[in-house]
Order: structure tokens, then sequence, then C-alpha cells
């Protein structure tokens, strides 16, 4: 691992090195352009009130896009099945990100576990600060902050290591943010 990788360089990583700190509607057509992502084209549109008040516009809709991949974005570990779902905002003129979700699946607990704790190595060595901790219903968290200077793009992740209640099988999940950062 080269000391030069940022956290949110290392985020990327997860992404296929796509800068996901950039959160406009151009995060759609990078993820478009990268040949391991395999975009489902139903994305769901749809009107609800939280849309038109973030898009400030009663003609606002969300549309939801879906990108499959097999190969993980790490090197030298397998995954079963990885997803990342894009909710962009949208209006007639303006698109904007609204929420990003990444999954990887697992057939078995054990290659899950490996992959989690490889993630938790990689951002541990460059977090200023992270948590761990163990919830029966949900399963593993481990949360990771960094506070660095040269951080600029993502600061704040949460990893979830437990089994999907859709699919049943073992997951690692990634969400933006920690109950930390704000402090």
């Amino acid at each position: 691992m080269s000391q030069s990788t940022t956290f949110s360089q290392r985020v990327n990583e997860l992404f296929f090195g796509v800068d996901i700190s950039n959160k406009s509607a151009s995060l759609l057509d990078s993820l478009l352009s990268i040949p391991q992502l395999h975009h489902s084209d139903n994305g769901v549109r749809q009107w609800n009130l939280n849309v038109a008040m973030e898009m400030k516009s009663d003609k606002a809709w969300s549309s939801r896009h879906q990108f499959s991949f097999s190969e993980s974005p790490l090197p030298d570990l397998q995954i079963e099945m990885g997803t990342i779902e894009v909710t962009l905002g949208e209006t007639d003129s303006v698109k904007k990100l609204l929420n990003l979700n990444w999954h990887v699946q697992f057939s078995d607990k054990v290659s899950a576990t490996k992959y989690f704790d490889k993630l938790k190595q990689l951002f541990g060595d460059l977090a200023t600060k992270k948590k761990f901790e163990k919830d029966k219903d949900i399963g593993n968290i481990a949360q990771f902050s960094t506070r660095n200077p040269v951080d600029t793009g993502v600061r704040d992740i949460t990893l979830f290591l437990g089994k999907s209640p859709m699919t049943n099988k073992y997951q690692v999940s990634l969400m933006l943010g920690t109950e930390f950062m704000d402090e």
C-alpha cells in the first residue's frame, strides 16, 4: 500500500476509481463508463414529497440506477456479486445525487469476514478516528473518519458485515458518514 493514498482515494477504489466525492449527476455518467459495472437499465422514476422539497420543485422526481459487478474492486479477494445503487433527484434542468449505496455479497461467512477484515485494515491505516462494534441485529460495524488535511473528498464511512435480509447471504455494505462525522 502506498503511503500517498488518501482516505477518499481508498473509498473511490471501491467504486472502481470513480470519484464519488463529486456529488453531481455526472457521477452516473462516470459509473456508466466503467467496463466492470453492468447497468440495469430499469431506472425507477417516481415523485415524492421529500425529493420535491430537496430539489425545491413540485415538478421533481427521483430516479434510481443499479449497477452490478462480479469482479471485486479489491485485488486478490473474491466476491459473489456486488451492487452500486445511485439515486438522483431530477427536474427538467437539474440532476442532483441524493443517495449512493454499495454492497458486496458472498456465498459464505468466511469469505465475507475476510473481505470485511481487509477493508478494516485498509481504512484503519488511513483513519484518524475509528470505532468497532457488534450489534446482535445488524452484525459487525466498523466506522472510520479522517480529519487529515490532505483528505478533501469522502472523510467518513461506516462498513457493515452481516446477512442480507433480502438474500439471506453474507454481505459487506458501505454507508457514507459515521455517527461521529460532525465532531
